[in-house]
């Protein structure tokens, strides 16, 4: 028999094995004990919450020959084959993949046929959110007035995009996410039953970053255990094959935020991005991170915290009375804001790095005690006024030369190329930034066309081949922080941006 996967091993096939969900579980429940069952239900909460296991379960009660107090009795020949998903009456419709007019009224002539195989016919369309206006309006009539022995199910994580004429004919059930405990508590019977020794850190790990949903949970367990290829699964074990980072690298990197430490945020980075750490996870952990620490600021030690454990905790006791609830809460928008920018950016580690940069300008320059969390803090570049207006004065020099190479190759390309002004020069890369209104200059420098003139415009003027990289200036504010900030990057090779 082919390998089956936890979260479908272990899917509920009773009302009592529901996690999580006690109140829509007892109305469902009796709703089937004394035959009042409707014709439509709506059922809306994040994914892995149970929609589709408690949609099945009705579907089981509905056909069972040996129903008892509401609950199937997964003996019987229906029971067994809506479990092995054999039974004609029970039709599952990926709303994803069949949202059209054309799908919605092939159902409405299939509706019409007598079931086949059961006592009732059950739809379970999941998703469906995504039909569109017309197929809503087609399934419209057919769920306001179904055949007798035809009941709906719609399944969805975005209830707000359901139209209310179709809300106003069902019954809604709103499915909340599960909280760490009760993760935790399946995840010990799961891993009990099946032989995997977890580590009590190991388990909390896994159980807080299935953010409320056992499906999610169950998948991660799958995976690290696939992966270890023995029963032992140990913390560090979840965060080499998740990609996350533990909760102390974290509090460190926020320390360093705090301070305004920008060697050790580079530092920090680096030793995250040479252990094969990707960007865009770092960013979501961060986000995660600084939302604990707001939550804890909150309510304390009380709070639902997601990524945080002891070591941080003791962080966010130690900064709760020197950390404005204010800066953080900008803090976490900008981290989110870049987590959702990373996933179509090419310099990901740089706009990471930015990102950073901006945060840690949030906070007061005049905090001057650093956290136990950090090493000793490496002392600053400092630079003398007159240093970096000679700096500027040779590098506007050098863009202008730059800009005239262009010119001489290809005039659209300068055209493109003149909107940027040069950030700065780092071993054998050289940052381009543009700001806000120039995006569309942006992306055409960096298609290949354009980029290969600017290689050989540089080469012909720094005597050797230099790489290229683009950034964008969302506003004035981004362009203020990345010129406080370049200078201790770039060191005495950046160029100042002006208006």
């Amino acid at each position: 028999m082919a390998y089956l996967a936890l979260y479908r091993a272990w899917r509920p096939r009773r009302f009592a094995e529901v996690v999580g969900q006690e109140k829509t579980v007892t109305a469902l429940r009796n709703a089937v004990r004394e035959g009042k069952l409707s014709h439509a239900y709506l059922f809306s909460g994040p994914r892995g919450t149970g929609k589709t296991s408690i949609a099945k379960i009705i579907a089981k009660a509905v056909n069972c020959e040996n129903l008892s107090e509401g609950e199937p009795c997964n003996q019987c020949s229906s029971c067994q084959d809506i479990n092995n998903g054999n039974f004609m009456d029970v039709i599952e419709i990926d709303a994803a993949s069949n949202r059209g007019i054309d799908e919605i009224r092939d159902l409405r002539e299939k509706v019409r046929v007598l079931p086949a195989q059961g006592k009732n016919k059950v739809y379970i369309i999941d998703e469906v959110h995504m039909l569109t206006t017309e197929a809503f309006n087609a399934l419209l009539k057919t769920i306001e007035e179904p055949p007798d022995a035809v009941i709906f199910i719609l399944a969805t994580t975005e209830s707000h995009k359901i139209p209310a004429t179709i809300r106003s004919r069902c019954q809604v059930f709103n499915f909340r996410r599960l909280t760490t405990a009760e993760i935790m508590e399946r995840l010990s019977d799961v891993a009990a039953n099946d032989g995997i020794m977890l580590e009590p850190e190991a388990l909390l790990l896994l159980a807080r970053r299935a953010n409320g949903g056992m499906r999610d949970a169950l998948s991660m367990l799958d995976q690290i255990y696939s992966y270890k290829g023995n029963n032992e699964i140990s913390k560090q074990d979840v965060l080499e094959v998740m990609g996350l980072v533990d909760d102390a690298f974290m509090a460190q990197l926020i320390a360093a935020v705090l301070s305004q430490d920008t060697p050790a945020i580079i530092e920090i980075l680096g030793t995250a991005f040479s252990q094969g750490k990707e960007a865009q996870q770092l960013a979501r952990e961060a986000a995660m991170f600084l939302r604990d620490f707001l939550l804890y600021l909150v309510a304390g030690k009380e709070a639902d915290l997601v990524v945080a454990g002891e070591e941080s905790q003791a962080f966010f006791e130690q900064e709760k009375g020197q950390t404005n609830m204010q800066n953080l809460l900008r803090a976490l928008r900008i981290m989110m804001d870049t987590a959702d920018k990373l996933r179509f950016s090419e310099g990901q580690k740089y706009l990471l790095e930015i990102a950073f940069m901006e945060i840690a300008t949030l906070f007061s320059e005049e905090k001057s005690a650093q956290p136990s969390f950090l090493e000793e803090k490496k002392p600053k570049k400092k630079v003398s006024p007159r240093a970096k207006a000679s700096s500027n004065e040779a590098q506007d020099a050098l863009w202008n030369k730059i800009l005239a190479a262009v010119k001489e190759k290809k005039i659209p390309t300068h055209a493109l190329l003149v909107q940027g002004k040069l950030l700065g020069i780092k071993d054998d890369t050289v940052y381009i930034a543009y700001k806000k209104g120039y995006k569309f200059h942006k992306e055409r420098m960096e298609e290949r066309g354009n980029r290969e003139i600017l290689g050989q415009a540089l080469k012909e003027t720094m005597g050797r081949d230099m790489e290229s990289q683009f950034i964008f200036l969302d506003d004035d504010q981004y362009n203020d922080i990345i010129v406080k900030k370049a200078l201790e990057f770039f060191g005495e090779e950046l160029v100042e941006i002006k208006d």
